[in-house]
């Protein structure tokens, strides 16, 4: 413990180049034992086999469940759907149904609303 003291206080006297001589000087003496590593060693020894489990027995199966009852017929009703403009069954959405070019080169576009009509 004396050492360490001392070369603290040399340290702070002599500053940097104290502190590299007290530890070179006490180098053997501040030293401690050498800790573990961090390494992996070798695999050791592969130690004996285990025992091998006894099977168990398998139990007694229950009674089986009764049945269920038999299902309903769906009804279907057949449902006819067509594309209209009058009579929508929703949103009507705008549609380019004719397109024509003009004299002076231009794109006419004839547009309407059609929809879902039952």
């Amino acid at each position: 413990m004396g050492k360490i003291v001392l070369t603290c206080v040399l340290a702070l006297v002599f500053g940097f180049g104290g502190a590299a001589g007290a530890v070179t000087v006490f180098q053997d003496s501040l030293r401690g034992p050498q800790g573990e590593s961090g390494l992996t060693g070798p695999p050791g020894p592969e130690g004996p086999a285990g025992q091998d489990g006894v099977d168990g027995q398998d139990g007694a199966r229950g009674p089986a469940g009764k049945a269920g009852k038999a299902g309903k017929a769906a009804k279907t009703e057949p449902t006819t759907v067509n594309l209209g403009s009058q009579g929508c069954s929703g949103r009507s959405v705008q549609v380019v149904t004719d397109v024509t070019v003009t004299a002076t080169q231009k794109i006419k576009l004839v547009k309407k609303d059609v929809c879902v009509v039952k």
